[in-house]
């Protein structure tokens, strides 16, 4: 027992901080028990949605798990769902709940100024609706109990178990209510809320506030499971991830080891340098060089690199040309490198441009040109940066 224990407290380590362990928490009310604080109501006057799990052992007539008092009632939901309330108007649905005590079971309450209506859901289906009046807006600067009436009867205490009470600024549809029930207490383990930035009171808050009576927190056990299960899941989709990353980056480093190797023979044999700086461009920086690029490089300048001739090569120029010219992919930032720019075009220059990626550009597929690689290969064939 101990050594699970150990493993699921390393497991649970793995999981990110913004997934607070207390979503694994339910409270345990005792009769008479019950937390009471003041929350800021300002953002729910015109919409609210109240959702929790609940399970309900029977202990009282009227359990009362959420109670919101401002002046008088203004929001009441019973576990047993003989008084689910809002502005002093209530719904009673006792008879149409069929869940099992001590069964868990979610419940949501819905309300908002335009629609004017309080809808009542357990378990993702609608039990019961009423019309409220014009123009009523909640009350603030109240007081809300969680697991009690306001006032002193017992015949009024929870005295249940609860988990995961949340209250939303905006009216929950009948949609996205299901998807919460269908999707079991223990979802918010493994995926986002859907409406988190709605939240305006938080589980995992009311369980740091002061509590009166007896009340536990405990572990759902359930939820602990799934905690551990989508923590064990994390850790091996992290491996695999990791041991497919190390595998591309050796595949990489021997096909630029190759390519280095490569290029010095080229270097000696054909006493040529090559203009690298041209893949800082926009065109080529950071992508992966394709057949196409290899292409491109080799047969632009075919047909055009005779008419340069004569030409001095200025910024001027080539923007004019960039400018006007109908192959928008002709890489004319090649004309910045030092050998081209401000010089007279000659002849050979325009032999040296359709010639010089001939034999080495092909081995460039594959491989993301980053300006890392791109100073590798400067110092492969010992040429500094000439960019523009």
């Amino acid at each position: 027992m101990l050594l699970f224990l150990s493993i699921a407290v390393i497991l649970l380590a793995s999981v990110e901080a913004a997934d607070d362990l207390s979503k694994l928490k339910s409270l345990t009310f005792s009769p008479n028990s019950f937390i009471q604080f003041s929350p800021d109501w300002s953002s729910l006057t015109h919409a609210i949605s109240v959702c929790a799990w609940i399970k309900d052992v029977g202990f009282s007539t009227y359990r009362t798990f959420f109670y919101y008092h401002a002046s008088g009632t203004e929001m009441t939901i019973l576990a047993e769902g003989s008084h689910i309330g809002i502005f002093g108007s209530y719904m009673h649905k006792q008879s149409s709940i069929t869940v099992p005590k001590g069964t868990w079971h979610h419940v949501c309450a819905t309300w908002s100024y335009n629609s004017r209506t309080h809808r009542y859901y357990v378990n993702g289906v609608l039990l019961g609706s009423q019309t409220t009046a014009s123009g009523r807006t909640f009350r603030t600067g109240g007081s809300l109990l969680v697991g009690k009436w306001y006032g002193t009867s017992s015949n009024h205490d929870f005295a249940g178990e609860m988990a995961y009470l949340n209250v939303y600024r905006k009216e929950l549809s009948s949609s996205e209510v299901a998807s919460m029930a269908n999707a079991g207490m223990c979802s918010n383990i493994a995926a986002v809320d859907q409406n988190e930035d709605y939240k305006v009171i938080k589980w995992e808050d009311i369980l740091k506030k002061t509590r009166t009576g007896s009340i536990a927190a405990n572990y759902v056990g359930k939820c602990m499971d799934a905690r551990i299960e989508e923590a064990e899941r994390k850790q091996n989709s992290t491996a695999e991830e990791l041991r497919v990353a190390l595998a591309e980056k050796e595949e990489l480093s021997t096909r630029l080891n190759s390519t280095q190797i490569e290029l010095t023979e080229l270097l000696s044999s054909l006493n040529r340098t090559w203009d690298w700086d041209v893949f800082l461009t926009d065109q080529f920086l950071n992508e992966t060089f394709t057949t196409e690029h290899s292409l491109l490089l080799r047969s632009s300048w075919d047909g055009i690199a005779d008419k340069l001739v004569g030409i001095r090569i200025t910024e001027e120029f080539l923007t004019l040309s960039a400018h006007i010219d109908k192959d928008e992919d002709r890489p004319w930032t090649m004309l910045y490198s030092e050998n081209y720019f401000n010089e007279i075009f000659t002849k050979d220059m325009a032999a040296r441009l359709t010639s010089i990626w001939d034999g080495i550009s092909e081995k460039l597929v594959g491989i993301t040109l980053t300006k890392e690689i791109i100073e590798l290969l400067n110092h492969v064939t010992d040429k500094t940066n000439c960019g523009k």
